[in-house]
C-alpha cells in the first residue's frame, strides 16, 4: 500500500507544485493591478454570467460528490455479496478505492473553485455570487 501512496505522489507532484504556485502569484499580485483591468459597467454586465457560472460549478461538484458516494456504497454491496470469490473481492475493492480517491478529487476541486473565487472577489474582480 506504501508504494501506491509514492507513486500517486510522485505523479501528481507537478500538478500540485503548479496549482501552489498559482495561487502564490496570485496572492502575490497587488489587488490595485486587477482591479483597474476590469471596469465597473463590465464587473456589472458579467455579474449574471458570473452567477449562472457559480450555480453550475456548485452543481456539477455537488454531483460527483454523490456520484462518488453511490459508487462507494456499490463497492461495497459488492464486497459483502463476494463471499469467498477472491476476483468479486478486488473488484469491489477497486470500486471503492477509486469512490475515494473520486470523492477526494471533487472535494479539492471544491476548495480550489472556493479559494479563486474568494481570491477574485477579494481583488474586486468579480461580485460574491452567492
Amino acid at each position: 500500500m506504501r508504494r501506491l501512496t509514492r507513486a500517486f505522489a510522485a505523479a501528481y507532484l507537478p500538478l500540485i507544485a503548479g496549482l501552489a504556485a498559482t495561487l502564490l502569484l496570485l496572492i502575490w499580485v497587488g489587488p490595485v493591478l486587477a482591479a483597474d483591468s476590469v471596469p465597473s459597467g463590465a464587473q456589472k454586465a458579467l455579474a449574471p454570467v458570473t452567477k449562472m457560472i457559480a450555480t453550475l460549478v456548485a452543481i456539477a461538484i455537488g454531483l460527483g460528490i454523490a456520484i462518488c458516494g453511490a459508487v462507494i456504497v456499490w463497492g461495497g454491496i459488492e464486497k459483502t455479496l463476494a463471499g469467498a470469490n477472491q476476483e468479486a473481492e478486488h473488484r469491489a475493492q477497486k470500486r471503492i478505492t477509486n469512490g475515494v480517491m473520486g470523492l477526494v478529487w471533487m472535494v479539492l476541486a471544491g476548495v480550489i473553485v472556493s479559494t479563486i473565487t474568494a481570491i477574485a472577489v477579494a481583488y474586486g474582480l468579480i461580485e460574491k455570487p452567492f
